[in-house]
């Protein structure tokens, strides 16, 4: 699939190369929106529209310098993220981009530099990034990317500009998961099921089985807050990876919701419902807002994984 190719976000990225013709961008921008909806796709097309040779309909996606963009390799941007096996981004890492930026460009208008996951910049990386998002050198461009603002500094979030995105629709997905290669059949299930973000239908196709599925509901039927056996085994069958507990505390909190809403409305709940054939309507809310709370901080808080796990599954057993 081509790095520079976008589906859904046409109207946004048109109102950043107006002002780029304009020459009216703002000279830090923050993408905002749900993960896996194609942010960093946004980014990484709107820095081709910049460096991008062509004189008109830009990023021509053709030209030297968008093959450069879209291959990860044009002198004139940077792009920076979580590193491998790290819960943040350092300030390391922060001072690259700072002497980066204060370069002379190669070949483009400016430098332009993309942070991918900025919610996970640690505190003395954001503090150290202050001056350069308020004052940037020459005419370059930086745009932070992430899912979660408000786990920025005010002080961060008030230097940038902010742009929004929205989750894709079940059309624009399907045909990105199309692009991916997946068969037309389970793109079309797997783009009902998205909520709006391709990124998470690949994930959950990568992470998410029907074995999985059985094994969640067997260990969810089987807690006992009398055996704390019970509770372990639910912890670890959350996951050991971060992506792999964000898929399984989303399936679980769909089978609870369903069961409620189900349950609200007069009918029985399935009988693979997460559990929830033996519960009354409030305790499966319980169960919900337990499991809801834990995504929330797993996505926003960076918690040590193993901990929410267990406390997770100890709150679910007590429901």
């Amino acid at each position: 699939m081509n790095p520079l190719s976008l589906h859904g976000h046409h109207t946004v990225l048109r109102r950043l190369t107006d002002a780029l013709e304009r020459d009216r961008l703002p000279h830090a921008l923050l993408f905002a929106g749900p993960a896996g909806i194609g942010k960093s796709r946004a980014a990484l097309a709107l820095a081709a529209s910049i460096a991008c040779s062509a004189a008109a309909s830009r990023p021509c996606g053709d030209c030297a310098a968008c093959r450069q963009v879209a291959a990860g390799t044009h002198p004139d941007l940077l792009r920076i993220g979580l590193p491998a096996g790290k819960k943040e981004i350092g300030i390391d890492l922060i001072r690259q981009l700072k002497r980066f930026a204060s370069l002379q460009t190669v070949s483009a208008p400016r430098k332009m530099a993309i942070a991918d996951d900025a919610e996970r910049l640690s505190i003395a990386a954001q503090n150290a990034f202050l001056k350069t998002l308020e004052e940037p050198p020459g005419q370059a461009l930086i745009i932070l990317v992430t899912a979660s603002p408000g786990a920025l500094l005010a002080t961060v979030r008030s230097r940038c500009q902010r742009v929004v995105f929205q989750p894709l629709s079940e059309e624009d997905v399907r045909a990105v998961l199309l692009d991916c290669g997946i068969p037309a059949e389970q793109a079309d299930q797997l783009a009902a099921e998205a909520d709006g973000s391709p990124g998470q239908a690949l994930l959950r196709r990568t992470i998410w089985q029907e074995s999985d599925r059985e094994a969640l509901l067997g260990l969810l039927a089987d807690l006992n807050p009398a055996r704390y056996g019970s509770v372990v085994a639910m912890s670890k069958g959350l996951g050991r990876t971060e992506q792999e507990m964000a898929v399984r505390l989303e399936r679980m909190l769909a089978w609870y919701r369903d069961a409620a809403v189900r349950m609200v409305g007069g009918g029985a709940p399935e009988a693979s419902g997460g559990g929830a054939t033996v519960f009354d309507s409030e305790t499966t809310a319980r169960c919900a807002d337990a499991v809801a709370e834990a995504l929330r901080t797993l996505r926003r808080r960076n918690p040590n994984r193993l901990l929410l796990a267990e406390a997770l599954a100890l709150r679910l057993a007590r429901c």
